[in-house]
């Protein structure tokens, strides 16, 4: 189970980096400019906030479809989208802006479901390591900034929709062929509760704080991430060392994903989670202090034990803290919280470089994750 779900990840994370890390590329050479690139993306953003735990929620009920079945339909969609891109390549801005903001907005809402396909199969007694597997969706990520990067530069972004395409398709076949039955995915008898956000927070009350201090810090990463180029021409470096840079990162985390289950063996997934916001703060303020690419370089080594740590803690501790009938909205929520600091990130990042320079997006990005860690460590335990 555990090499068929490593696959599972390696082509979803591929596909989903390809659609969102390389939108830029793409509408960009179809003539739309940044202020509108930034609109598509936190538009699909925000969508998937609305969407992903109304399918989450579906997901939970007794008698709607399996998990395996609403990511083939989403593998499929995200499949035609981009083959839809490629006829469009030589047409008007708008339809492609529309099909790359689908495909977008598919594999954000895919996500937690994505996630939910392993826990659901650990807790039917399937022998499975979410964190080894998901260290393969990290590669895949890795692979992905290399080789798509490579590609782009050398055919062009006409390119990107048939990757898109062809990763989708794979994921498509390998979701097909997951051995993964619904009955037998109950872990107990799902009671009816009752639905939406605020039921949900009554059920646990410190959740809510949790999922502010996690939308902080997702946002100190996305302003980070999404604004990665105009970071390493200020640290005096080119396209190239962007590259580099989200490379390393790619591959770094894929330790802590890869070593994750001896880490549980010594702490338990509470506090792992705590202490990955404290190292999102970290990374914020060595990039902040870094004066040099050598110096940049060198503060991808604190990446396994922020973003890697926590895309894998969080998922075990949603899924060791929910009853059986929440879980899947509780990593939907969980989810959603990535997409909430990707909308904040992308639309205040640009507006604070214009307005006080890369350092001084810096300095919200530690801020934001300083709060954000704080909050996390407070609510954690509640």
């Amino acid at each position: 189970m555990t090499v068929f779900y490593a696959i599972v990840q390696f082509l979803f994370w591929f596909a989903y980096g390809t659609a969102v890390n390389f939108c830029s590329v793409y509408l960009l050479d179809r003539g739309l400019n940044n202020t509108a690139i930034g609109m598509l993306s936190a538009a699909a953003c925000a969508l998937s906030v609305i969407l992903q735990p109304l399918l989450a929620a579906y997901a939970d009920k007794e008698k709607s479809p399996s998990i395996k079945t609403l990511l083939l339909i989403l593998a499929g969609l995200l499949a035609g989208f981009g083959l839809a891109l490629i006829p469009s390549y030589g047409g008007g801005a708008g339809m492609n802006a529309l099909l790359l903001g689908s495909a977008i907005l598919i594999v954000q809402v895919a996500l937690p479901l994505v996630n939910a396909l392993a826990t659901e199969s650990m807790n039917a007694g399937k022998r499975l390591n979410f964190s080894v597997a998901r260290g393969f969706g990290s590669i895949g990520y890795a692979v992905m900034s290399f080789s798509v990067g490579r590609l782009t530069a050398s055919r062009g972004a006409a390119s990107i929709p048939w990757i898109i395409a062809a990763a989708a398709l794979g994921l498509l076949a390998v979701l097909a062929l997951f051995p993964f039955s619904k009955n037998g995915a109950g872990r107990q008898v799902r009671q009816r509760t009752p639905g939406g956000l605020g039921a949900f927070l009554r059920r646990y009350p410190a959740f809510g704080a949790l999922l502010i201090g996690c939308a902080l810090i997702y946002t100190s990463h996305v302003l980070i991430n999404t604004f990665v180029f105009q970071i390493v021409t200020r640290k005096g470096g080119t396209s190239q060392h962007m590259g580099i840079v989200m490379g390393l990162a790619g591959l770094m985390e894929v330790l802590a994903m890869f070593f994750f289950s001896r880490l549980l063996k010594w702490k338990d997934c509470s506090f792992w989670f705590g202490i990955s916001g404290v190292f999102f703060t970290l990374k914020a303020l060595g990039t902040l202090l870094a004066g040099s690419m050598g110096a940049l370089y060198a503060v991808q080594l604190l990446q396994p034990l922020g973003w890697g740590l926590m895309t894998v803690s969080s998922v075990y501790y949603v899924n060791t803290l929910m009853r059986g009938e929440d879980k899947i909205k509780g990593q939907a929520y969980m989810t959603m919280t990535l997409s909430v600091g990707t909308i904040i990130g992308s639309l205040a990042g640009g507006w604070l470089i214009d307005r006080a320079g890369v350092n001084g997006m810096l300095v919200a990005s530690v801020a934001c994750g300083a709060v954000g860690s704080w909050i996390v460590l407070r609510s954690r335990r509640a």
